[in-house]
């Protein structure tokens, strides 16, 4: 099965490189390190599903219960009303359309990790060097940008904010020891390929910027800007 993702790759299919010892092989990366962001992404998006709907179960049998605290009417004058309607107005439309850009922004970075993440596969393809499990990259970025426009399902998913920023920092860590494995290779280890490293190191570092930007909009936009 390792064999038929992971085709003429001189440095073997284990953990480590058969040519160099202290390397790990682009066969691991591929098919081990970077789509376990997937799954361990896919499992807590179940856990914390799971903890979320509970919560809201709790949350709805406790706000059933009558309260006991006495509301007392806070008089203000029309011009008070006015004055502080006018300022949380301005404030909101002004944070509106700043949230609307960044979210723009944040799909367009999304789309263009897909078109890399496509281009990547195809290099590889082209290569005859097996794409490994890379495919499932496109579970994540797709479920990810699912989770936040729907803003997890409307808030059973219990803490998706941080999940999201997490899974898009794990990407861009995982896929920065790729580009670290890759220098330590050298540019010449695959000389005269259809793909060659040096190229490949490109990619995948636009790559780490792209999920770097996604992970810094994801926290403008869900963690810090409520």
């Amino acid at each position: 099965m390792i064999e038929m993702v992971c085709t003429n790759r001189p440095e073997g299919f284990g953990p480590l490189s058969h040519l160099y010892s202290h390397m790990l092989t682009s066969c691991f990366l591929d098919t081990i390190l970077v789509p376990l962001c997937t799954w361990v992404y896919l499992l807590a998006l179940v856990i914390l599903a799971v903890t979320g709907t509970r919560l809201s179960t709790r949350a709805s049998h406790q706000s059933s219960r009558p309260s006991d605290v006495s509301h007392y009417p806070i008089h203000k004058t029309t011009e008070d009303v006015e004055i502080v309607r006018l300022e949380t107005g301005g404030r909101t439309r002004r944070h509106a359309k700043t949230r609307k850009a960044f979210s723009i922004l944040y799909y367009l970075f999304v789309f263009a990790q897909i078109c890399m993440c496509i281009l990547e596969i195809v290099r590889l393809s082209y290569a005859d060097r097996g794409i490994g499990l890379l495919p499932f990259t496109f579970v994540t970025l797709i479920g990810a940008a699912m989770v936040h426009y729907t803003q997890g399902l409307e808030g059973m998913i219990f803490g998706w904010k941080y999940l999201n920023l997490a899974v898009w920092i794990a990407l861009a860590v995982t896929n920065g020891v790729k580009v670290a494995e890759e220098i330590k290779e050298g540019t010449g280890a695959t000389k005269g390929s259809k793909y060659p490293v040096s190229d490949e190191m490109t990619d995948v570092s636009v790559m780490i910027g792209v999920y770097g930007m996604l992970a810094i909009l994801e926290g403008f936009l869900g963690v810090w800007r409520k």
